[in-house]
């Protein structure tokens, strides 16, 4: 089974955001991180989840553990619902693009154990930020 591990990083002034995966297979360790452009950290915390279920499936991978810091997440995936409608649009894309999955678990992580997508993450918003 895979391990995915999720961060965003936002900045307020100029307000754009960054995300990074980091996923771990049997055979190897893969990183990723894209440019999110405006939006402040919840909601990118959130798109980084989505973009990490695409690499996944790029991956072709069926079973996956998400570690992630954000307790709004993984209280969202563990109860079954969000409640706020921008995050509901991108719970169900998330849903929608892990339905062939044989298992999908989601659990909060403290950040000191998810260095490595938080890593990604700055590196991707601070490299962004500095080419404007």
């Amino acid at each position: 089974m895979a391990i995915m591990y999720i961060d965003a990083a936002a900045s307020i002034e100029p307000k754009l955001a960054a995300g990074g995966v980091l996923i771990k297979t049997d055979d190897a360790t893969y990183e990723a991180s894209t440019f999110l452009g405006i939006m402040d950290n919840h909601e990118a915390e959130w798109a980084t989840f989505e973009f990490g279920i695409e690499e996944a499936n790029r991956l072709k991978l069926n079973s996956l553990i998400v570690y992630t810091d954000s307790k709004l997440i993984a209280d969202s995936f563990n109860k079954g619902f969000v409640k706020k409608g921008i995050y509901k649009s991108y719970f169900d894309r998330i849903q929608n693009l892990s339905q062939s999955y044989s298992m999908l678990l989601v659990s909060h992580t403290p950040r000191k154990k998810n260095k490595g997508a938080d890593r990604l993450a700055k590196d991707r918003l601070y490299k962004e930020r500095n080419s404007l």
